[in-house]
């Protein structure tokens, strides 16, 4: 996909070429308590395993939705990829509905976890599963691999055809029934990196009915988005949020200065200040290699293939994507996004009052309603 980023990626290949070493992650355990469950997961043709209820304490949902906790196993390529787990967690407001509802799966972006999509501060305004779950929706929210609870492999290993191709396995068990009944209905939200993955699955799988994005798109480049960037990120090792992980040793696991994570915010007044606090306890990771592999995709135009509608959304003041003018309204790298998808499937939308991470901005309720008036234009509403 096709951003023009290459200050960063090469900064961050650097790392990667400066140090060598790897571990696993430990299992944690917990989770949102779920009553009457309708179903069991169970053993489908053709999928790698079956999805194992767990329980990650410190993975509670502040959704208040009524929540159950998976670990899905995946592999990491069609042919002889190594086996995987993720962790994530299916949430609905009824769960008599599960299988009528709709479901839309959630795919965050670096240096963050699933808690993007289930915020804690003010939940009633941030919480994106709260606000899709009250509406109709069941939603399967995860930790990407190298993320939160998921496993942590070699950072070297995590490219975005990788996270892709987790991302339909995971699709794949909805549909195919591996929780033990299927959901028909599946949409896409992706976030920053989880967009531009969730372009890359859309368009080599074929397996959505929907897909929205946020937070990317192409002809990345505009010099102080490079700077803002390449200036932003450590080595995970250094931070004490992470030092004591084994998987930090891996020095392609790097992430936020601390200090630093007002960058996804647009200016002053378009965001609340007390989020800032919670970014720093709720930040994750990101790979080197993630970040290298945005240059592998900057020159292709992979969306051509996608044949599902997208909602493809900047925040007004993204800071990251619209660096000539800092609106997005305006900014030349905006202009000729429409021109990368076939006619007629895209949708393009200009958050106001938001930033890079657009869900945590004071715009997100006009986002929130977008998804759903988008989806509902295209037949996909939620059901109650």
């Amino acid at each position: 996909m096709r951003s023009k980023l290459s200050i960063p990626g090469i900064f961050f290949v650097t790392v990667v070429l400066l140090f060598t070493s790897s571990s696993a992650i430990p299992k944690p355990a917990g989770a949102t308590a779920m009553a009457a469950w309708p179903f069991s997961p169970r053993l489908v043709p053709g999928m790698p395993g079956v999805p194992n209820p767990v329980s990650v304490a410190v993975a509670a949902s502040a959704s208040d939705a009524q929540c159950r906790e998976y670990s899905f196993p995946v592999t990491t390529g069609q042919a002889g990829g190594a086996a995987a787990k993720i962790w994530g967690q299916l949430c609905t407001d009824d769960p008599a509905r599960l299988g009528e509802q709709p479901v839309q799966v959630l795919i965050h972006g670096g240096a963050y976890d699933h808690t993007y999509f289930d915020w804690p501060y003010q939940p009633d305004r941030y919480n994106y599963v709260r606000s899709m779950t009250r509406q109709g929706f069941t939603v399967l929210n995860f930790d990407r691999l190298g993320y939160g609870h998921s496993d942590h492999p070699l950072g070297a290993s995590l490219t975005f055809d990788v996270a892709a191709f987790t991302v339909h396995q995971l699709i794949q068990h909805l549909r195919r029934g591996s929780l033990g009944r299927p959901f028909p209905t599946i949409v896409t939200n992706g976030f920053s990196m989880g967009g531009l993955i969730a372009q890359v699955e859309a368009a080599t799988f074929h397996d959505v009915d929907a897909l929205t994005t946020h937070a990317v798109g192409h002809y990345f480049g505009a010099p102080r988005s490079l700077v803002r960037l390449a200036t932003v990120a450590y080595p995970a090792l250094l931070d004490p949020k992470f030092s004591s992980r084994p998987w930090a040793l891996d020095p392609t696991y790097l992430t936020t200065l601390p200090g630093r994570r007002v960058v996804f915010y647009g200016p002053p007044g378009t965001y609340d200040p007390a989020q800032l606090e919670y970014e720093e306890k709720d930040k994750d990771v990101v790979t080197a290699t993630e970040l290298a592999d945005i240059v592998a995709k900057s020159y292709t135009e992979l969306t051509q293939r996608i044949d599902a509608p997208i909602l493809w959304t900047l925040g007004e003041y993204d800071q990251i994507w619209c660096g000539t003018t800092d609106n997005c309204f305006t900014d030349p790298e905006t202009a000729g996004e429409a021109s990368h998808y076939k006619a007629g499937l895209f949708t393009k939308y200009i958050a106001p009052d938001d930033g890079h991470s657009v869900i945590l901005g004071l715009g997100t309720t006009a986002y929130q309603a977008e998804v759903v008036s988008w989806l509902r234009a295209r037949g996909i509403r939620g059901v109650r």
